[in-house]
């Protein structure tokens, strides 16, 4: 009796996580092809852009992350990942912390985060750009 439960239940939740996932990729923008997703053959997999700007002299300037010590490049590359999985779900927040961290100098830094993914409406690609603004006063502990 109880393996014909546990049976029924998982194929109840087969039956029903193809709707729950469509939910999540629609409302928080999570990847597709992440989380055991079937809208993965339907979907393209495109990269999530992350940038860093710091404000310097009134206006913002690109962080070389080349020039990233490598905690804070695998940082980044972390957020990467977890953000093209998660979409909104996952915040910037940790790594904006880690940059104003292992920068003393910098008063702010601003995180964009560009995703690329099919408009089901037009059938055409099209671009998200979300920027967050983090102020070191942000984090005063």
């Amino acid at each position: 009796m109880v393996k014909r439960r546990a049976a029924a239940a998982l194929l109840v939740f087969a039956a029903l996580w193809p709707f729950a996932q469509r939910v999540l990729v629609a409302r928080y923008g999570i990847d597709p092809w992440k989380l055991a997703g079937f809208a993965m053959y339907a979907t393209p997999s495109l990269p999530v852009l992350v940038a860093l700007f710091v404000p310097e002299d009134g206006r913002l300037a690109l962080v070389d992350e080349t020039a990233l010590d490598p905690v804070l490049r695998a940082h980044l590359d972390r957020f990467r990942a977890e953000r093209l999985a998660l979409g909104r779900l996952r915040e910037p927040e940790d790594l904006a912390r880690a940059f104003l961290d292992a920068r003393p100098t910098a008063t702010g830094v601003v995180i964009s985060v560009q995703r690329t993914d099919l408009d089901r409406a037009t059938a055409r690609m099209r671009s998200d750009n979300e920027l967050f603004s983090y102020d070191r006063s942000m984090f005063a502990d």
